[in-house]
């Protein structure tokens, strides 16, 4: 049987209004380009080396760099899991 070792400090953080929202933990079309990009440039970077073929490895490279800009476009363009900038709360 566990218990429960809540402090007063925990109460805090718990009940704090700007923890209210869910965080998303990046399931957004950004986050899901970007990984996908990069996962695929390793891929090909990795095959690329094993193959002793250069022009893959630099294709692979080249391909995690634009999942990495693509994911940061998209983002700003407010498809990451912030949306549209949004003003602060206080």
């Amino acid at each position: 049987m566990t218990t429960s070792h809540r402090t007063a400090e925990d109460d805090l953080v718990l009940n704090d209004p700007t923890h209210a929202e869910p965080l998303g933990h990046g399931n957004s079309p950004a986050a899901w380009t970007l990984v996908l990009l990069i996962l695929v440039g390793a891929l090909l970077a990795g095959v690329g080396m094993l193959a002793d073929l250069f022009f893959l490895i630099i294709a692979g490279a080249v391909v995690a760099v634009a999942g990495l800009v693509a994911g940061f476009i998209m983002g700003k363009a407010g498809m990451g899991t912030q949306g549209h900038a949004k003003p602060a709360r206080h």
